[in-house]
Parts: C-alpha cells; structure tokens; sequence
C-alpha cells in the first residue's frame, strides 16, 4: 500500500493532468512519477509541439501552506514545475525554465500573434469585399 505522501502526491498530479486537459493541451502522467530517471524523470510529460515531438519533463508540488522548495531547485532537469496550495490566491503557479521559455513557448507564442493577424486580416479584406 502507498504511503499517504505518495497518495498526496499522486492526486495532486492527477488534477494537474486533468485541469490542463479540460484547457486542451496535451500531458500524460509518467510512471512511478518520474522516479525511473531518463525519459520518465518527471511527475508529467507535456507534449508542446505534436509536430517537433517536443515534450516537457514537469514537476508538481503541492503544499498546505506556501513552504515549496526553492524553484530552481525544482527546475533541475526539469522544463516546467507546478506548485500548488491548499488555499489562497493564486491556487497553483507554472514556473518555466527560462530557455524553455526563450526558446519554445515565446516562439509558439509569436507564431499565434502572427496567425491571429492573419485571420483578422484576411476577415477585414472579406468584410470590405461585401
């Protein structure tokens, strides 16, 4: 039987997994919550990029009173650590490496800006044809 720690730990990452796929994305839960190391080193593997295959290595912590863990400590060969908190606002944060940062989520950002003027644009030239 699982100790109440693990317990604990297993259904907070449970509702991480479930909350980001209510929002759509797309996240598994690792086995043993990431204590195989390698390709399973982390409680979550969020895949970013279905088309690069790029996937993110995610930690979850969770804590009755705001006593977490320094956070780079958590980003140690991780991409992306979740705290979150019995009570209290915010509920839970979404802490990201600063390269994974830089390097994948702005440029996935700036690719939706640019698609989204696209669209308005090509929605205003469609209104003003009429």
């Amino acid at each position: 039987m699982a100790s109440k720690s693990k317990n604990k730990g297993s259904y907070h990452e449970r509702w991480f997994l479930k909350l980001f796929q209510s929002l759509g994305l797309r996240i598994k839960k690792q086995p043993l919550s990431g204590s195989l190391g390698g390709e399973y080193k982390a409680d979550l593997l969020w895949n970013i990029d279905l088309y690069k295959d790029k996937n993110l290595f995610v930690e979850v912590k969770y804590r009755d009173k705001s006593n977490f863990p320094n956070v780079f400590n958590l980003l140690e060969d991780r991409d992306v650590a979740l705290c979150k908190r019995k009570i209290g606002d915010p509920r839970y944060c979404v802490i990201i490496k600063d390269k994974v940062f830089e390097d994948i989520i702005a440029p996935l950002i700036i690719k939706a800006q640019h698609y989204d003027v696209l669209m308005n644009t090509s929605v205003i030239k469609e209104k003003a044809n009429d």
